[in-house]
């Protein structure tokens, strides 16, 4: 996987309940440097017409309901035209569209029509619920939360090859030209490792700091360290010391467990990293 790949087509997704400049200047910039297609989708969610709706009911009736849902999707239309318009600020060349529905089932719909590549989103806190593409998609999602240094941080762990990032990490720093760091994070809920074609056998600790150790011999001018804990707030943690401008995660997957240890399905981090980091995000799925 190459940068070229990974920015080739981009799906930008907004929101009818907030649009993010911040997304809009990140896509400048992929455009400048890779030459991107761009995609927007603005979603027009159906989640406000259903709270209109739910007041509604007791009051008016189904016709006068339906004329209200109407009037409120063309204003809707009306401001999306406004964004587009905003958005050419920005990105001269974009393909547009606006539809109604929920936000991560549509954003899923329009990387399947565009062969997207990747998706540029920014991420509202308060709708954290909506978000379970993070676990759906498979192709690259960047998280923007908007600049804050010229650094990269690549997250490497027991719970991954770790193949991907630090090449991306390496590619990112050349492109935009930061200065790469890599972590090695030893999950303490999870003690495996994991090789290159996604299988986990179990290990001790010390087994694998001692397979931690050889990787950061590897990579020894950009490891600045090797620890063991939460794998969520060890990522926050090493995000904010070198105040990644970039953090990049690869495909790590955690197990969920439930009352007396027992281990009841896979579960993401995805979802709870973005609602805990303070930086922005390439999440490789």
């Amino acid at each position: 996987m190459v940068l070229t790949e990974i920015f080739k087509k981009l799906l930008f997704p907004i929101s009818s309940e907030f649009f993010q400049e911040n997304v809009a200047k990140r896509i400048k910039k992929f455009v400048e440097i890779f030459g991107s297609d761009v995609y927007v989708v603005y979603i027009i969610e159906e989640k406000i017409l259903k709270k209109m709706e739910d007041v509604a009911e007791p009051f008016l009736t189904e016709e006068q309901r339906k004329e209200i849902e109407e009037n409120l999707i063309e204003k809707n239309r009306e401001i999306a035209d406004i964004v587009f318009n905003k958005l050419n600020n920005y990105i001269e060349q974009f393909e547009r569209k606006v539809v109604v529905g929920e936000f991560s089932e549509e954003i899923i719909k329009s990387v399947r029509e565009y062969n997207a590549t990747c998706v540029v989103m920014g991420y509202e806190k308060d709708c954290f619920l909506k978000y379970r593409l993070f676990e759906t998609l498979n192709i690259p999602i960047w998280v923007e939360i908007g600049k804050r240094s010229e650094n990269v941080l690549g997250v490497c762990t027991n719970l991954a090859p770790n193949v991907r990032v630090p090449t991306l990490t390496l590619q990112i720093a050349e492109k935009f030209g930061y200065k790469p760091y890599l972590v090695y994070i030893i999950d303490a809920e999870e003690k495996v490792e994991v090789d290159e074609k996604g299988r986990k056998m179990e290990r001790s600790i010390e087994e694998l700091l001692e397979k931690a150790k050889e990787f950061a011999k590897k990579y020894e001018n950009l490891v600045i360290d090797i620890s063991v804990g939460a794998l969520e707030n060890e990522i926050v943690k090493y995000a904010d010391r070198v105040n990644a401008d970039l953090v990049i995660i690869g495909r790590e997957a955690k197990k969920k467990r439930v009352f007396g240890g027992r281990i009841l399905k896979e579960k993401g981090i995805k979802k709870d990293l973005a609602e805990k980091i303070r930086h922005s995000v390439l999440f490789l799925n």
